[in-house]
Formats: C-alpha cells, sequence, structure tokens
C-alpha cells in the first residue's frame, strides 16, 4: 500500500540552519493549512527535535537511541520505519475504503 501525501521542500539556504527546521515546517504548515496530524517528521539526532516537534507523526531513524523521549516509534532503518508506518496507517485506510 503506497503512502500518500504531500512532500514540502524548503529552498537550501534556509536549511543550512539546522535550528530552523521546526519553524520552516510550521511557515509552511501555515501558508498550505497543514494540520500538525498531517505532518510526518524523521530524524536521526538532537538537532530535529524542533522539527519533530512540529510533527504528528515523529520518527527517529538510526538515532541510536538519542530521539526516544521526542518520537512515536524508533525505526533501525527506512524499511522498518515503512513497515510501521503501514500497520499505523492500515485502519485508517481500511475505514477511508469503506467509506468511499
Amino acid at each position: 500500500m503506497p503512502l500518500r501525501g504531500r512532500g514540502v521542500h524548503g529552498r537550501r539556504d534556509d536549511l543550512r540552519e539546522p535550528r530552523r527546521k521546526g519553524e520552516i515546517v510550521r511557515e509552511l504548515a501555515a501558508k498550505w493549512s497543514i494540520r500538525k496530524d498531517e505532518i510526518l517528521a524523521v530524524g536521526d539526532g538532537m538537532m530535529d527535535v524542533p522539527l519533530l516537534a512540529e510533527a504528528g507523526t515523529r520518527l527517529a531513524i538510526n538515532s541510536g537511541g538519542k530521539l526516544r523521549d521526542h518520537v512515536d516509534f524508533e525505526a533501525s532503518d527506512f524499511g522498518e520505519a515503512q513497515r510501521w508506518l503501514i500497520r499505523k496507517e492500515s485502519p485508517r485506510a481500511a475505514e477511508s475504503d469503506s467509506n468511499g
């Protein structure tokens, strides 16, 4: 089952300052009326905490446990993260299919 959604990409100039990640996501979400529960963030280190704070679904990949208190799930690799997301979204997908 493919994951659906819009990707949001900032200008490279904006992303040079890692502490701005959360601020950038907040600004873009407001600009495009994206709710926090529609945002997925992935991090691997403490510099990603501001980014993770702006997301409704927060993942750590290969973080060595550093983000344990800031995420919904820690994965050792992208495949494990993808499997978790599919399991997490399965009830919603089934409900959406039955309504539509």
